[in-house]
């Protein structure tokens, strides 16, 4: 019989650092944009539909359009890096069901992936929680 630790824990188990025990718990959490799911611009606000991934760096973002995401407007104070993917988006307050027949005449926005928090709308039909650390 192992002896027990000061809540439930065995001695000999060894504790998971705090860094440990936060990845576990967000292990089945999808935390980057992906196409087609939704995610909040941090710095209007505002609800946006992620249309697709446009580049995995934003080097390569800056070689294909020759603007440099990472340096724009408020971006340095935000947590974006060079490593950062980009991808276009849509507000959806700019999309209705009229405009899906002229999508390609709507606005669309490249955002760095350090400018979005993701909506995990997939949480509401799958079993995915974040769970206590």
């Amino acid at each position: 019989m192992s002896e027990q630790g000061a809540i439930d824990s065995d001695f000999q188990d060894p504790e998971l650092s705090y860094e440990g025990r936060v990845e576990s718990a967000l292990d089945d959490v999808r935390t980057e944009p992906v196409a087609g799911s939704l995610a909040i611009d941090i710095v209007t606000r505002q609800l946006l539909f992620v249309r697709s991934k446009v580049a995995d760096t934003l080097g390569e973002y800056y070689e294909q359009e020759n603007f440099d995401l990472a340096t724009y407007g408020p971006h340095p104070w935000l947590p974006v890096t060079v490593d950062d993917a980009a991808f276009e988006c849509y507000y959806v307050n700019d999309l209705s069901l009229d405009s899906l027949d002229e999508l390609a005449d709507l606005n669309d926005y490249a955002f760095p992936e350090g400018r979005l928090a993701v909506v995990p709308v997939e949480n509401a039909w799958n079993d995915s929680e974040v769970r206590d650390v």
